[in-house]
């Protein structure tokens, strides 16, 4: 069987990453030319012919309606040398949280940005939001991919080489900021709804000469096509030998089925039979069947999104397990919910549109993403600071690009690992507005008297005290 590869299409509304997906589809996948009749019907009853890809991913009626991704999909393809899970990920601001799912799973991002770039890579674009995401809960295996050449050829086709150039620095720029280098990046021009440059022995640009990638591989020397950009990817390497451990994308509700369970397992395997514990709630059951693409299989193992059922008819704890938990081994020691969590973080909280300073202060409480949780966080303490002129002794305050440890206490109770030993599970980014604002990893996991103990922690003051709205902002009077 073909190795799986898991690829998040990322990027700003309105980039073209659903017709990137759907025009994929119908070489890679199952999207064959009467289901493209019928899909084109529909577009034309919308009135947004040109969406026919797009509405293969684009499934409700209010995506279809509005012309925009909200929720994340999961796709299956393959290409020659891989089998393929597709996310199409919401780039649209409103939907960052569905977002955040997809670029958690990926081994590989591809960058969708539009010729018009501008939008898409500006302070207020979702793009540098969605790399950020990427690189810091997945990988920083980047392919970028300017959309929409087609519409400036029309125009003036003298002007491709320029508009596909300055749409690459402004991406590396964005790639710059979260570390990555953009020498180990594949850029290519393409059009997603003509399907120019992306199946090998297809159509491309004809200025385009191609990638020279930066370690060489028989058969890759040159890259032109989306096709040849992801087979050439490495193989990944699955943590199988872990103990399991799968966060839920979902908790499905299927008639004569029951409950089902669906989620990318990050580590391990989960087979019929297993005895699985939930957390936070604590349930413990065995599996009843497990399924990947609605398929029975064996086994799962690492890396496979999938779903599965238990012999549980408790339907009162059932129902308490919710998007966000955790599935583990029952008889793991170490798989154990704990209420407090130290991090090393660093700081991205913007200034202010009139250039305050508005940094983290004790008591700030933005959303904390990791995992597939997304949960209220309140910056407890601030245990250590690092800016840019040295260390900052008993710091209350912390500033924008600063490096900081801090105490933290999830307002609901949500599991996360240390980042040492498990790391999908210990990576995280904080977002207050949608804006994200610290990216961090635990380093230490705390029961209430530990914190108690350690680190002088009032436990009247961690619950009483009211969430701050916006760090560094006086209260109103």
């Amino acid at each position: 069987e073909k190795p799986l590869i898991s690829i998040s299409i990322i990027g700003h509304v309105d980039s073209g990453k659903s017709t990137l997906t759907g025009r994929l589809a119908t070489v890679f996948g199952d999207y064959d030319a009467r289901a493209q009749e019928k899909m084109a019907k529909i577009a034309a009853d919308y009135k947004k012919e040109s969406f026919n890809f797009a509405y293969y991913t684009d499934k409700t009626e209010q995506e279809r309606k509005r012309g925009v991704t909200i929720n994340t999909t999961l796709v299956e393809m393959q290409t020659k040398k891989f089998r393929i899970n597709f996310l199409d990920c919401p780039g649209h601001a409103d939907y960052i949280k569905n977002a955040i799912s997809g670029c958690k799973q990926s081994d590989l991002s591809v960058v969708v940005v539009p010729a018009d770039f501008q939008a898409s890579c500006s302070s207020e674009g979702t793009l540098g939001t969605h790399i950020t995401l990427a690189s810091v809960l997945s990988s920083k295996n980047f392919i970028v991919c300017v959309n929409k050449l087609d519409e400036v050829a029309a125009k003036n086709s003298s002007d491709l080489k320029t508009t596909f150039d300055a749409a690459c620095a402004a991406v590396a720029k964005l790639l710059k900021k979260v570390g990555v280098d953009k020498d180990k990046v594949i850029f290519l021009p393409i059009s997603a709804l003509q399907g120019v440059g992306l199946f090998e022995g297809g159509e491309t640009f004809p200025f385009y000469e191609g990638c020279k990638p930066a370690v060489a591989k028989p058969g890759f020397e040159c890259i032109k096509t989306l096709e040849e950009a992801i087979n050439y990817q490495d193989v990944p390497v699955r943590p199988v030998t872990r103990p399991l451990r799968m966060p839920l994308s979902n908790v499905a509700h299927v008639a004569g089925h029951g409950a089902i369970f669906c989620g990318r397992i990050d580590y391990g395997s989960l087979k019929k039979g297993d005895l699985v514990k939930f957390l936070p709630t604590n349930l413990k059951t065995d599996v009843k069947n497990v399924q990947e693409h609605r398929k029975d299989i064996a086994v799962g193992e690492a890396g496979m999104n999938v779903g599965f059922s238990i012999n549980c008819k408790d339907k009162i704890q059932i129902d308490k397990i919710k998007t966000g938990h955790i599935v583990g081994p029952a008889d793991d020691n170490e798989f154990a919910f704990y209420p407090f969590y130290v991090a090393n973080c660093f700081s991205l909280k913007p200034k202010s549109k009139g250039g305050e300073e508005r940094g983290i202060r004790p008591g700030y409480t933005p959303v904390l993403s990791g995992g597939t949780a997304n949960v209220a966080c309140k910056f407890v303490k601030i245990l250590g600071c690092v800016t840019k002129t040295g260390p900052v002794e008993d710091p209350a305050f912390v500033p924008n690009g600063a490096r900081f440890s801090v105490l933290l206490y999830p307002s609901k109770p949500v599991l996360f690992e240390t980042a040492d030993k498990l790391p999908f599970l210990g990576k995280f980014v904080c977002r207050d507005s949608g804006i994200i604002v610290a990216a961090g990893q635990i380093t230490e996991r705390l029961t209430e008297d530990e914190a108690v103990a350690k680190y002088g922690v009032n436990m009247a003051d961690v619950l009483g005290q009211k969430p701050v709205a916006a760090a560094g902002k006086a209260k109103k009077k």
